[in-house]
């Protein structure tokens, strides 16, 4: 057995450990179709594509079918014939995962509620990476969606559980990642599409593959939308009756995305890549001056020495910086509105890594050594201001520095034939330094805070015979606080207060899962119950009188002008949580063109201790609905047409711990629909709607203004290949 040899095979994989971006040998590896080889290099031609290799579930080229993860697979049919219009909504039909029921686009980007495996909204405590390069804002934690478009996706590997041990900081719920497509012949794609509230997307994939020795593409991506109305005619907060103001308009939103890759293997032992990416939001949000600007610049570097068949050596170098710009809104009166206050918020992301890996033979397949090291350094200046327009107070800067670096191991030991033991341990330091906030009364010196940990994951997978595999695994993770929760305080005369504490701690996680999978050919199942108990939950607690800032403005608690109720807090280590449940998801291609998909999610989360507000403790985690079901069927026609139906239920949760606060995320069932048909050869026409039969709900509800879930959307386009 051996893996394709095309550039991307060799040394793509860039993966996060405690945050740091770390090259691997083989990402995107098939067992084995034809691929770019370097000229020295090529051989017979190869057989063609029998299984699947994942990379991320193991740091290591695995056959699907072998892996002792709980582990999802989005390929490239499958996103093709999605209805969907961003990666969230693919990932929200999966196992284990819990995403706002609403698009990319409509959202603030801080505010959208994001994890895996039951583990609270309130921030972002999963990994997502493309082509293993974190994709998390280095600053805030949360997701672009928009980043990352969809016709550029070759796969999406999910894995799910407790990540740190393999891929550091961030990966508490478990891990995604993005395979971007690898140039490997000369090809053109285009496509482009319109539809509701005047949508539109476009996009362009280009490659050319010299036989020689180096491979190039490049890809581009244009979307944008007028949006829907995202506020409801009215709505319930904290018990009371809140009125839509004139002033809330449709979210507009456009988004653009420019890459270009480079893989070149000028020697048969030597191969390298370089990736730069750039990529523009531009939003106005809720009202006509709600202002939301997002630049980011993206690159990462890497070279692999092949030694020998068995032993490589993989060092990565990453760079990022991104800008955002947001302007918040006030509603002076039911009527009126004026600037609140602006946000800018610049960081950079710098690492390097070093990975030696070795294949010791049959009783020990695969062992890797490594280190990285990973920087974050970012600032947010805040400018709040009267009604007027004059400043109500000085600049109030937030600003700090995080040092991650770690050591790491893993093997993979089959001491039998149907036995399969993986181990990896990670051990970890963290520095949070040089950390500034001036929000009144303000925290002074901050002094430098030092962590260590290490964090072990063992996953065990015994085959009984050809069709059912036990599945077990125990794991440690963490979460470091992000800039924002550390150092930046937000207040917005609509939504609250919300402080930073530079004296936060890293979240921690302890977990166990069992798993079963059942395997037929054309039939993929995984059927897994999970535990995990997190301490040093970063939560919040409320201020006192005593405590609310002297800002001109903001009011906490009810304000009777705007009808909005203000929440002012302060982010603490104080609480503790279980997550458990179980997921389902079966894969089953039937036959005479119909496939299925499958999945379904219990989730019992709440918190066992808070000894700032024993309240909680019972009391669901915020954003997690206890059921989640989905079902697609597919069917692909001999002569080229396709259709697709996908289902969805997603049952009631809550903006908070406390129902009686009426922070309600409605119950709701959603169908979705897509379909292409071939022109010619190189021309296909498709269409894509969400939400087919109109389905109103709330799909975001954390305390200001709620926000409706998706309604009825269409659009329809052309996609053109050339090769």
């Amino acid at each position: 057995m051996r893996y394709c040899a095309h550039p991307r095979a060799l040394h793509a994989i860039t993966i996060e450990v405690a945050g740091f971006r770390v090259s691997s040998l083989i990402l995107g590896a098939t067992l084995c179709g034809p691929a770019f080889q370097p000229a020295a290099a090529q051989t017979a031609p190869a057989p063609q594509q029998t299984e699947t290799v994942v990379v991320t579930a193991t740091r290591s080229p695995e056959a699907l079918s072998n892996l002792p993860q709980s582990v999802s697979i989005v390929t490239t049919r499958q996103i093709a014939n999605t209805p969907a219009q961003g990666l969230d909504d693919i990932l929200r039909n999966l196992p284990g995962m819990t995403l706002d029921d609403f698009g990319p686009d409509v959202g603030h980007p801080t505010a959208y509620s994001e994890n895996m495996r039951g583990l609270p909204s309130t921030e972002t405590r999963m990994l997502v990476m493309v082509d293993g390069v974190p994709v998390n804002d280095p600053f805030f934690g949360y997701i672009q969606w928009n980043f990352i478009p969809l016709d550029n996706i070759s796969r999406v590997e999910i894995v799910r559980g407790g990540g740190s041990p393999l891929w550091g900081n961030s990966a508490m719920g478990g891990v995604v990642n993005v395979i971007t497509r690898a140039p490997q012949t000369d090809e053109l794609d285009l496509s482009a599409a319109g539809g509701s509230y005047d949508s539109y997307a476009t996009s362009l994939y280009g490659a050319w593959a010299d036989e020689d020795w180096v491979a190039v593409g490049l890809n581009a991506a244009f979307t944008g939308t007028q949006g829907y109305q995202t506020t409801p005619d009215s709505w319930t907060s904290f018990g009371t009756p809140n009125l839509r103001s004139p002033l809330y308009t449709p979210t507009t939103n456009s988004a653009e995305n420019i890459g270009l890759r480079a893989d070149f293997a000028p020697a048969p032992d030597l191969s390298g890549f370089v990736d730069i990416h750039y990529h523009e939001n531009q939003q106005v949000l809720s009202t006509p001056i709600g202002l939301n600007s997002q630049h980011v610049w993206a690159g990462a570097a890497g070279l692999t020495k092949t030694f020998d068949a068995d032993t490589t050596l993989t060092a990565t170098f990453f760079h990022d910086d991104s800008a955002f710009l947001t302007d918040n809104p006030h509603l002076l009166t039911f009527t009126t509105e004026y600037n609140s206050n602006t946000h800018v918020t610049d960081v950079s992301d710098n690492g390097a890594s070093l990975i030696l890996d070795r294949d010791f033979g049959t009783l020990l397949p695969e062992a890797e050594i490594g280190t990285d090291f990973h920087e974050i350094s970012g600032y947010d200046d805040a400018d709040y201001y009267a009604p007027s327009g004059v400043l109500a107070a000085p600049t109030i800067v937030g600003r700090g520095k995080q040092i991650f670096l770690a050591g790491f191991a893993q093997a993979q030991v089959k001491p039998m034939a149907r036995l399969e033991i993986m181990g990896s341990v990670r051990y970890q330091y963290y520095l949070s330094e040089n950390g500034i906030d001036t929000f009144p009364p303000g925290f002074g010196t901050i002094p430098d805070h030092t962590y260590y940990r290490a964090t072990p994951r063992v996953d065990t997978r015994y085959q009984i015979d050809d069709a059912f595999a036990l599945r077990g695994a125990y794991y440690q993770s963490f979460r470091a606080p992000t800039l924002d929760e550390l150092y930046r305080t937000y207040a917005d005369t609509t939504a609250g207060i919300y402080e930073g504490n530079p004296q936060l701690l890293p979240e921690t996680l302890t977990g166990e899962e069992v798993g079963l999978d059942f395997t037929q050919p054309g039939l993929r199942s995984q059927f897994t119950l999970y535990n995990s108990t997190i301490d040093n939950l970063i939560t919040t607690e409320n201020l006192v009188p005593s405590q609310y800032p002297d800002i001109p403005g903001v009011t906490c608690g009810y304000d009777a002008a705007t009808y909005t109720y203000l929440t002012c807090t302060r982010n603490i280590n104080a609480a503790s949580a279980v997550a458990r449940g179980f997921e389902a998801g079966v894969n089953w291609d039937i036959g005479q063109g119909f496939s299925t998909e499958l999945t379904y999610t219990y989730a019992d989360s709440r918190y066992t201790s808070n000894p700032v507000d024993p309240a909680y403790v019972g009391e669901r985690l915020e954003g997690v609905p206890m059921h989640n079901a989905g079902a697609s069927l597919t069917y692909m026609a001999p002569a080229g047409w396709q259709i697709t139906t996908v289902l969805r239920y997603i049952s009631k949760s809550y903006g908070d711990p406390f129902p009686a606060d009426g922070l309600i995320q409605n119950a709701h069932f959603v169908t979705d629909l897509s379909a292409s048909y071939p022109l010619t050869r190189y021309l296909q026409a498709f269409v894509q709607i969400q939400n087919l039969f109109d389905s109103r709900y709330i799909a975001n509800n954390s305390g200001g203004a709620p926000i409706l879930g998706t309604p009825f959307e269409a659009m329809g386009g052309l996609r053109a290949k050339l090769e």
